[in-house]
């Protein structure tokens, strides 16, 4: 697990950019954008609180 918060948060980010890329969030808003980003943060913090959904 030798990857630091850093790292983690810029692949999620380049991820959410890479979608906007190809148009999936295209008509939408940014309300989904601002959605992927915060679970790319939360993601890339690496707290274990995957709770039942």
């Amino acid at each position: 697990m030798g990857d630091t918060f850093q790292d983690r948060m810029n692949t999620g980010s380049e991820a959410v950019y890479a979608a906007i890329e190809r148009g999936d969030y295209q008509g939408q808003g940014t309300a989904p954008i601002e959605s992927a980003l915060l679970d790319a943060q939360l993601d890339a913090s690496g707290d274990e609180q995957d709770g039942d959904l």
